[in-house]
C-alpha cells in the first residue's frame, strides 16, 4: 500500500528534543516492516485544534490526488483534536478517497461504521485530553508564580530571560515609565496630554500611535514596580513581588493611584458629567441589528440609582412594522465583563464568544465576499468614468455632476475600505498568524476592566477595544479592529428579558 507519514508536535521545543524524531522512526520501521511504499512525509509543529496546517493541508492535498492509500500516524490525536465540524470535513475527505488511518497495529477504514464509531471516540477523547491539557497547565501557572517564576506575555518594555525565569527590562524602552509618571504626577498633564507627547517621540514598539488606554495601562499596571498578580478562572488572585525589573517604586505606585482617584473625584464634583455615571458602552457607536439605526445607551432614573436602556432615540418603521428596541442593560453588562474575563483566561473560554479558528466553508464563503466586492468597485469606477464622460459633454451640468460624483466617491472609499478588511483577514487566515496568543496580546488591557478602575476609564477602554457595535434582540456583537485592521466579532448573549408585559406590540423577527 502507499503510505504517507505525518507527524506532529505542538511546541517548537518537542521538535527539536525528541518528540518529532521519535515519531518519524517508529513510523518508518513500521511501514517497511508491513512492506508498504512510504510515498510521502508531512510534518506539522502546531495545535491539533487547528484543522488549517500546512502540513496537514499538503497531505489532504496528496489525498485528493489519489496518490496515498493509508495515512500513517503514531496515534489517531497526532492527526486531529478537532472540533465536531472540522473532524466531520477531515473524515469525509478521507473516506471519499477511500483512504484509511493506520496506527502501528491497527488500520480503521473510515467507510466502515464500527471503525468510523471507533475513530469519532477517539477524537473525542482527544478533544477531552486537551482540555485536561489547559487546566493542568493553568495549575502550573499557577505553580510557578507561587515559586516567583515568570509566565505570559510580559508588556513591550520587557523581554523575557529564560536563565532567571524573570521579566528584565529592554534598555531602549527603560525611559517610558519615569516619563510617564513625571508627566502625571509633576507636569499634572492628562492621558491624552501624555499620549500626544509621547507620539511626538516615538511611537510603540509595534509602531502604533500611543493613546490613553496604553497610558492607562502603564498607570496601573504592577508589573512596573515588580509585581505579577493574575486571577485565574478559580476565582484565585496570586500577586508574587520580583517578577519584573522594577521600572518605578512601589511608593511612586501608590502616589499614582492616589493621584487617579482624587482626579475622578474633581472630575465628579465640577460642571463636567460625573464619571459615575457613565455606562462601560458609552464609548462605543452601536447600531441596530434589525433596521441599521442608531441604538443609543440612555440613563433613566436618578443618578444616585441609575438604570441603562440601548435603546432607540425615536421609534421608525421598517417595512411597516415598528422597530423600537429598548433593552436594560443589566442583561448584558455582566456578560460583555465576563467575555473579556474568559477570553483572557485560556483558548478554550475565548472560542465560546469569539471566531478564532476557521474551517474550509467559511475561507470559501469569505472568498465569495471578496469577489462580490472587488466588482461592486469595479461598477462604481466604472460609474464615475462614465458620470465623467456626461459631464465632458455637457449631458450633465456641473452642480449635478459633483453632486453625484461625491456620491458615488462616498460608496467607492467605503466599498474599498470594507474589500482591504475581507482581504487582510483571508490573508491573516492563509497565513494561519491570527492565533489565540496574538488576541490575548492585543486585549490584555483589559486585564483590569472588573476591578481597578472607574466607570469613565472603563467606557474609555472598551471603547477603544470596540468602537462598534450591533444590538440584536438576543445578542451582542462588538466589533474590534485591533488585529491588523481586521473586523473580529465578540458575541454576548441577552439574557431573557423579566419584564414580559411590553412584549405585546407588534416588533420585527429576524433570523439571525
Amino acid at each position: 500500500m502507499r503510505v504517507a507519514n505525518y507527524y506532529r508536535v505542538s511546541t517548537k521545543m518537542q521538535e527539536d528534543k525528541f518528540s518529532l524524531p521519535a515519531q518519524k522512526q517508529e513510523l518508518k520501521a513500521y511501514a517497511t516492516q508491513q512492506g508498504w511504499n512510504i510515498v510521502g512525509e508531512f510534518k506539522d509543529v502546531e495545535s491539533g485544534g487547528k484543522l488549517k496546517k500546512d502540513g496537514l493541508n499538503n497531505l489532504l492535498d496528496l489525498v485528493e490526488e489519489g496518490g496515498v492509500d493509508v495515512v500513517l500516524v503514531v496515534d489517531q490525536d497526532r492527526l486531529s483534536r478537532l472540533d465536531t465540524v472540522a473532524w466531520e470535513y477531515l473524515k469525509s475527505t478521507l473516506r471519499d478517497n477511500k483512504v484509511k488511518i493506520a496506527e502501528p497495529g491497527s488500520i480503521i477504514d473510515l467507510a466502515n461504521e464500527d471503525d468510523e464509531f471507533i475513530s469519532d471516540i477517539k477524537n473525542l477523547i482527544a478533544r477531552r485530553e486537551k482540555k485536561a491539557i489547559v487546566r493542568r497547565m493553568m495549575r502550573g501557572k499557577r505553580q510557578r508564580m507561587r515559586e516567583g517564576k515568570a509566565w505570559g506575555i510580559p508588556p513591550f518594555e520587557y523581554t523575557y530571560n529564560r536563565n532567571t525565569a524573570k521579566y528584565e527590562a529592554k534598555e531602549e524602552w527603560k525611559w517610558v515609565i519615569p516619563f510617564i509618571d513625571d508627566l502625571y504626577l509633576n507636569k499634572q498633564l492628562g492621558m491624552k496630554s501624555i499620549s500626544d507627547k509621547l507620539n511626538e517621540i516615538s511611537t510603540t514598539p509595534t509602531g502604533n500611535k500611543w493613546n490613553e488606554h496604553l497610558i492607562h495601562t502603564r498607570l496601573t499596571t504592577k508589573a512596573y514596580h515588580g509585581v505579577m498578580e493574575k486571577e485565574f478562572n478559580t476565582g484565585e488572585i496570586i500577586s508574587t513581588p520580583g517578577i519584573y525589573e522594577p521600572l518605578r517604586t512601589e511608593e511612586t505606585y501608590k502616589k499614582l493611584q492616589i493621584e487617579r482617584k482624587k482626579r475622578n473625584e474633581q472630575f465628579s464634583v465640577s460642571g463636567r458629567q460625573n464619571s459615575d455615571n457613565i455606562h462601560l458602552l458609552r464609548r462605543t457607536f452601536l447600531t441596530c441589528g434589525h433596521c441599521g439605526r442608531k441604538i443609543l445607551v440612555a440613563m433613566h432614573g436618578s443618578k444616585k440609582n441609575p438604570k441603562w436602556y440601548a435603546k432607540h432615540g425615536r421609534k421608525a418603521r421598517l417595512n411597516g412594522e415598528v422597530c423600537d428596541i429598548s433593552i436594560n442593560t443589566v442583561r448584558f453588562d455582566d456578560n460583555i465583563l465576563n467575555a473579556l474575563k474568559s477570553i483572557l483566561t485560556s483558548e478554550e473560554m475565548a472560542k465560546e464568544y469569539i471566531k478564532i479558528e476557521h474551517d474550509e466553508d467559511e475561507i470559501t464563503g469569505l472568498k465569495a465576499k471578496i469577489k462580490n466586492a472587488d466588482k461592486t468597485v469595479s461598477e462604481l469606477r466604472a460609474s464615475l468614468d462614465r458620470l465623467l464622460d456626461l459631464y465632458l459633454l455637457g449631458k450633465i451640468k456641473k452642480d449635478k455632476y459633483l453632486d453625484k460624483e461625491k456620491e458615488l466617491t462616498t460608496k467607492l472609499d467605503m466599498e474599498e475600505e470594507s474589500l482591504g478588511k475581507l482581504k487582510r483577514k483571508l490573508d491573516v487566515i492563509d497565513s494561519s498568524s491570527f492565533t489565540y496568543e496574538s488576541l490575548y496580546q492585543y486585549m490584555e488591557i483589559a486585564q483590569n476592566i472588573e476591578t481597578e478602575i472607574t466607570n469613565l476609564e472603563r467606557a474609555q477602554l472598551i471603547g477603544t477595544l470596540f468602537p462598534e457595535g450591533i444590538v440584536y434582540r438576543d445578542k451582542l456583537v462588538l466589533i474590534t479592529e485591533i488585529f491588523k485592521g481586521i473586523p473580529l466579532e465578540v458575541t454576548i448573549p441577552i439574557e431573557p428579558d423579566p419584564n414580559t408585559w411590553h412584549h405585546t406590540k407588534k416588533h420585527i423577527h429576524t433570523s439571525l
